[in-house]
């Protein structure tokens, strides 16, 4: 668990330096492309999914939005919060991709913040 903390920490400190570099106009379209997302897919504001860690059927309502904007690649990384049925606190990072001009959700990890520092990892950032 403390090798864990002390990673969050690390990816912490260095996606602030990385989100700086992304200009503002870009980290707004890449956000709205995120609540966009969120519109689209939250039922009477629940989303619900299935954890592939329980394999169980879950569900979440959106929480907190954060400027925490990472690159990943071509692609983005754009996180929040969300807030399970019982009250616990989880992230959730979007990864957004430019599509024929437009930037759009490909892929929402919930609770799983591991998983993207595991593929940021594999692409050497």
């Amino acid at each position: 668990m403390y090798r864990f903390l002390v990673a969050v920490i690390a990816f912490m400190a260095a996606t602030s330096a990385l989100a700086a570099d992304i200009p503002a106009d870009l980290q707004v379209k890449l956000q709205g492309a995120m609540l966009q997302h969120l519109d689209e897919i939250v039922v009477d504001g629940a989303y619900s999914y299935v954890d592939p860690k329980s394999q169980a059927l879950k569900t979440v309502y959106p929480a907190n939005i954060h400027p925490m904007v990472v690159p990943f690649g071509d692609d983005y990384f754009v996180c929040s919060e969300v807030i399970d049925e019982d009250g616990n606190n989880l992230t959730a990072d979007f990864l957004v991709r430019e599509i024929g001009g437009e930037y759009r959700v490909v892929q929402m990890l919930v609770g799983d913040r591991q998983a993207m520092m595991t593929a940021m990892s594999k692409l050497g950032q």
